[in-house]
């Protein structure tokens, strides 16, 4: 398959996901170095930063192939869908091609999860890896973490992206057994957890006096929840909401509406 079909059909893949609004995260300009890339370039816009500003996104799947069969999900196992799969190698290039057209600013990538979750993040977290130190890619780039992959991994991803997110997809672990058997709620909050503390942490490195500046990591999470697809109330969803804002700090729940 060529590069154009896989590009084609991982772009539709990756449409039901509404959680690829930027930071807004002050990475350091490219113009004038050596580095490629701005978080503050032209671009077509289609996503809002929170303060208002449009970023235009490349947003893709690594992969459209996947081991769960979320009864929500276009893409699970059980879905006769066509199937892809980028390497690394090609969303690097993908994303510096589309960059230096002044079509993007920035990266949002998910994927399908193959083989395993663990290996899954390993190849996105290669792709952002090869951006930001072979090729000193300066946009934005947010990253879908799998909560299910070991805590270290998704660690590393934080250290790469201007934000992560990870889906809790419904709003109890009720629901979830009925759509979603391989997802667990509290898995994920423990996940959203760590990258608070993680986040909290570089924060408080960076006010102290005279410290070496911090390693980078993300500047904020988010998250994403399916309305319609269960019989959740819209009190259980905001109060669902309101627990993940309050308790992890999000920068924002997007609500995506279920596609039969």
């Amino acid at each position: 398959m060529d590069l154009t079909r896989k590009l084609e059909i991982l772009a539709d893949a990756a449409k039901y996901d509404a959680s690829c609004a930027s930071s807004g995260a002050a990475r350091k300009d490219s113009r004038g170095s050596k580095g490629v890339g701005s978080t503050g370039g032209a671009g077509i816009c289609h996503s809002y930063t929170p303060d208002g500003r449009c970023v235009s996104l490349l947003k893709v799947l690594m992969t459209n192939a996947c081991l769960y069969d979320c009864h929500y999900c276009i893409n699970r196992r059980s879905s006769n869908v066509v199937r892809a799969r980028f390497t690394p190698d090609e969303v690097v290039q993908l994303t510096l091609d589309f960059y230096k057209r002044n079509y993007i600013e920035g990266l949002f990538l998910s994927s399908g999860i193959i083989q395993s979750a663990d290996h899954t993040m390993e190849l996105v977290i290669e792709v952002a890896r090869k951006l930001r130190e072979v090729h000193h890619f300066r946009g934005y780039i947010h990253l879908k973490t799998i909560p299910e992959a070991s805590q270290s991994l998704i660690t590393l991803a934080g250290s790469y992206a201007d934000r992560i997110s990870i889906n809790v997809e419904l709003p109890s672990q009720q629901s979830l057994n009925t759509l979603a058997p391989e997802k667990n709620l509290a898995r994920t909050e423990d996940a959203m957890e760590r990258i608070r503390e993680k986040i909290d942490e570089r924060r408080a490195d960076k006010r102290k006096p005279d410290a070496p500046k911090p390693p980078p990591f993300a500047t904020g999470q988010s998250t994403q929840m399916l309305v319609g697809a269960d019989a959740s109330t819209d009190a259980v969803i905001l109060g669902c909401a309101d627990k993940l804002y309050t308790a992890h700090r999000l920068r924002r729940v997007y609500y995506s509406a279920f596609s039969p």
